[in-house]
């Protein structure tokens, strides 16, 4: 129980920074330099989810207290409940999830810690998938990263894609047969 008041504290903390990120956020119609970054929509779905389950513990608590002593499986589902909320109100911030185009460099920061860096003309081709767009480097069968389609600037990528000549490849549609 007395974690509650410093878990609600951040979450607070954090939705602010994220409404002044949203202030601040700029769009750009540059294909020579501009971010792929995860929209504020997802914060604020993830701090919703967030306070529904904070909710709920704080509840549980009051209601009966006994349950949280004695299951630890149900701590261990809510507060990964919780990382996962977490994660997801801090991801639409500089830094932590982004594919940066500068020229002909490319920079995918993925969760803080991983960088890889690419070049524009490494790369053979791109197919679109549900939800977004996998980008193939020299010819690899495996993908080097994914473009969300739901994110800031995707259509800059693929306006910069097709500028450079780069293949995009889209599935046909499958049909259904009664």
């Amino acid at each position: 129980m007395k974690y509650i008041g410093a878990i609600i504290t951040t979450y607070i903390v954090l939705f602010v920074l994220d409404i002044v990120q949203k202030r601040n956020h700029k769009r750009t119609q540059s294909l020579k330099k501009f971010t792929v970054r995860t929209i504020t929509d997802v914060s604020i779905v993830c701090a919703v989810g967030a306070i529904f389950v904070i909710g709920a513990m704080v509840f549980a608590l009051i209601d009966e207290p006994e349950v949280f002593k004695k299951n630890t499986f149900i701590m261990i589902i809510l507060v990964a409940f919780l990382g996962l909320m977490f994660f997801g109100m801090i991801a639409p911030l500089k830094g932590v999830w982004d594919i940066c185009v500068d020229g002909n460099d490319v920079t995918v920061i993925k969760a803080f810690l991983f960088k890889s860096h690419w070049k524009i003309s490494d790369i053979s081709y791109c197919k679109m998938k549900r939800g977004g767009m996998n980008v193939y480097i020299n010819g690899r069968k495996k993908k080097a990263f994914f473009v969300d389609a739901m994110t800031d600037h995707f259509d800059n990528f693929i306006k910069r894609m097709e500028k450079e000549g780069k293949e995009i490849i889209v599935p046909e549609p499958k049909e259904f047969s009664d």
